[in-house]
């Protein structure tokens, strides 16, 4: 008996055991290379002339609830369609009802600091929104 409680208290321990400056994300060298730059942390976004921003948040419009835009970065930034190649799919179809990823794209056109801030609201309310986004963003 005490032979397997070791082994298996390692095995616990070590499963436990991790690196919490990862973000809990993965690793860098397994992230998409596609020129898009994405918002990481609570610091501005850097960016340069010509590159283009994505933000993803989770959004269920069955709900009602929808991001609206209460600053879209202008006139440093510009919204711009997204990707020749989209990302990748789940295997599985949504379910009705379920959550799913919401983009959006703009495109650095001069130097300068934008803000982009989104509220999730449902439009005919009058309640303050139920959640709120802010980027800052420096293009060089």
């Amino acid at each position: 008996m005490r032979s397997l409680l070791l082994p298996g208290l390692f095995v616990l321990l070590s499963a436990c055991a991790s690196d919490p400056a990862s973000g809990g994300g993965p690793p860098p060298a397994t992230l998409p290379d596609d020129g898009l730059v994405r918002p990481h942390g609570e610091g501005p976004v850097s960016m340069r002339v010509g590159q283009v921003l994505e933000i993803a948040l989770m959004s269920n419009a069955s709900t009602g609830y929808q991001w609206e835009f209460t600053s879209d970065g202008t006139p440093v930034l510009s919204r711009t369609t997204g990707p020749a190649t989209p990302p990748p799919m789940d295997t599985q179809p949504p379910m009705p009802g379920a959550s799913s990823m919401a983009r959006w794209w703009f495109r650095a056109d001069k130097p300068g600091e934008a803000t982009v801030r989104m509220e999730y609201r449902r439009s005919w309310e009058t309640v303050p929104p139920v959640e709120v986004v802010e980027y800052r963003v420096v293009v060089r």
